[in-house]
């Protein structure tokens, strides 16, 4: 079962307008076309290997990621103030853990 206090604790959360006027795009381009690199991020960051890793809800300075009913932060170098930096840290991501990816 999801922890409640977790979810709870993540939705709560307020983020700046921007992103929060472009997460469901953002969220359901990356899920559909960028998988790849949410699962070697995920790899890289908590050492959890899952194929059916989603992308979850967005911040300033990373994404929430569910795997196997676990949340898991996914960090960026930096906080973002702009969707052109928020696509720079995905960008990053998918170059700097492109080691990480791994055959199903």
């Amino acid at each position: 079962m999801i922890n409640a206090m977790i979810v709870s604790s993540m939705i709560i959360k307020k983020i700046p307008l921007w992103l929060s006027k472009v997460s469901k795009n953002i969220i359901d381009h990356m899920n559909r076309d960028h998988k790849k690199s949410i699962i070697s991020t995920l790899y890289a960051q908590h050492g959890v290997k899952d194929q059916n890793v989603k992308m979850f809800k967005l911040d300033v300075n990373g994404y929430y990621a569910v795997s196997e009913n676990k949340y898991y932060f996914l960090v960026f170098e930096k906080n973002c103030q702009s969707l052109s930096q928020y696509k720079a840290e995905l960008i990053k991501h998918a170059k700097k853990n492109k080691n990480y990816e791994f055959a199903k």
